[in-house]
């Protein structure tokens, strides 16, 4: 699963970003003229500030107008010449303004206020360095903001591909437990009862509390016992199992692990071991809690030659892709076997 930062603008309200965008750039013009013409006077800095209307119109015509319906659409050529058009009447407009300044006695504004090449030049290079500096701004804040809403679709499509394959439970098994309640019912057996509240149990579980991304292990626990108390009802003395646990109570936090994880693993046992053995079959279940981590190792019969079905079974598939998208490299997993026994080994980590 992809581990890649998320990025998540801090501000909602545009304005916001806006305002200290020319709050930023006025200081600077100001800090500038200061350090380099020693001006003190409170007037030149109110004028200054009347001349940032013009680099706004340019910025934001630049910005809504001729990026996304020339620029964006590859009418490059258009574009430029607009943005030419663009630039020439802002240079226009701040030189009037300052030739304006200078009529009141203002010698900064009057050396920058002359109708000439040199001066019309530095007002385009300050408008093209402008531009440059808040284009740039608004492709990064674009980027990002895909980038955030990529993110957010990949999230939703992970969390609905986890959906999917938590539901993935082989529905043979309700079958099977169903036709076994029926015969129990025929036959008015005291066990009926105690299967249909297994069997309630079970099916609660799988309905409610999995829609979770992480349940406490001891339901987990509580759910695999009633499925293999039912599975014991089908197969009877032809099966031999033994389920084997330590540590469930680890001291601190309570454990909570992804629903439905361990349950596959001992669905696929009884699938392609005890559902394909003609005769007795044997099932070894062992499950630990480590510091940090949680051990689960499940060993069962299988008929020959049916090794293949047990470790390429659609449950094992799913189970290996919810893994994946869970913990990413963060898990082991050793599926191996012989010729007539299947082993799971399952490490992962305890939050």
């Amino acid at each position: 699963m992809s581990t890649a930062a998320t990025y998540h603008l801090p501000i909602t309200k545009p304005w916001v970003y806006h305002s200290l965008f020319w709050l930023s750039y006025y200081a600077f013009a100001a800090l500038i003229s200061f350090s380099i013409h020693q001006i003190d006077d409170p007037l030149f800095y109110i004028r200054l500030l009347t001349l940032l209307p013009p680099d706004m119109l340019l910025v934001y015509c630049n910005i809504y107008l001729l990026l996304p319906r020339f620029l964006l659409k590859r009418k490059f050529l258009l574009y430029g010449l607009l943005l030419l058009i663009c630039m020439s009447i802002i240079a226009s407009l701040n030189i009037f303004l300052h030739h304006l300044y200078g009529l009141t006695g203002s010698s900064i504004h009057a050396s920058t206020g002359k109708f000439n090449t040199p001066t019309f030049a530095s007002q385009i290079l300050n408008c093209i360095y402008l531009l440059g500096l808040t284009t740039a701004l608004k492709f990064l804040k674009d980027w990002m903001i895909q980038r955030q809403q990529l993110q957010e679709k990949e999230k939703e499509q992970v969390a609905l591909e986890l959906n999917f394959l938590k539901s993935q439970v082989h529905p043979h098994f309700f079958f099977n437990t169903l036709n076994n309640l029926y015969s129990l019912t025929l036959q008015k057996s005291d066990l009926a009862p105690e299967v249909v509240l297994k069997l309630s149990d079970l099916m609660s579980y799988m309905l409610y509390d999995s829609g979770a991304a992480l349940v406490p292990l001891d339901k987990e626990v509580v759910t695999l016992d009633n499925y293999i108390a039912l599975e014991k009802l089908r197969f009877g003395n032809r099966l031999s199992l033994s389920f084997e646990k330590e540590g469930l109570h680890f001291p601190g936090a309570p454990i909570r692990i992804p629903p439905l994880i361990l349950l596959t693993f001992v669905e696929n046992s009884f699938k392609h071991g005890m559902n394909q053995i003609i005769g007795e079959g044997r099932i070894t279940i062992r499950l630990k809690v480590l510091p940090g981590e949680l051990w689960f190792d499940i060993c069962n019969d299988i008929a020959l030659g049916n090794g293949t079905g047990a470790k390429n079974g659609i449950g094992l598939r799913n189970v290996v892709r919810r893994l994946d998208l869970l913990y990413g490299a963060r898990y082991t997993l050793d599926l191996s076997g012989t010729k007539d026994t299947f082993h799971v080994t399952l490490k992962i980590p305890l939050s």
